[in-house]
């Protein structure tokens, strides 16, 4: 009998959650949030973990109302898209600011905040949102 153990998602989401650590093929440019022994787009095996800047360039955002089941308590709050110097764009949360001062094309940092709390065991999840720069 063969036993699979799978890491869960939290502990595998760890380096990119604390550290924006991704892996990027060095053929395509694809970047990956997990661990990957192949690239998904292309199926090379030349994958290097790089570290994301901890600045980037507000793209889009849009403020959700109606949050999905677990997040109901954080509702109203703000998700937009940031792009990274590299071309690397992510979706994420902006905190510590109303919509009214977010402009499209203006710099955001990437600060450590709560994101959510695991129901039973009371565990605190904490990443990445990221907010206006202050200069």
């Amino acid at each position: 009998m063969v036993f699979r153990f799978r890491i869960p998602s939290h502990w595998r989401a760890k380096p990119f959650r604390y550290r924006l650590i991704v892996y990027r093929c060095e053929d395509c440019g694809m970047v990956h949030q997990y661990p990957a022994i192949i690239c998904r787009k292309c199926r090379s095996t030349r994958l290097r973990h790089t570290q994301l800047p901890q600045t980037a360039k507000l793209l889009s955002f849009t403020v959700v109302r109606q949050a999905p089941v677990g997040f109901e308590e954080l509702a109203p709050y703000i998700v937009g898209v940031v792009e990274f110097e590299d071309g690397t764009r992510l979706v994420t949360q902006l905190t510590d600011c109303e919509p009214e001062e977010l402009k499209i094309g203006m710099e955001v940092e990437a600060v450590v905040r709560k994101i959510t709390q695991d129901g039973p065991s009371g565990l605190i999840i904490y990443g990445f949102k990221f907010r206006p720069r202050i200069v």
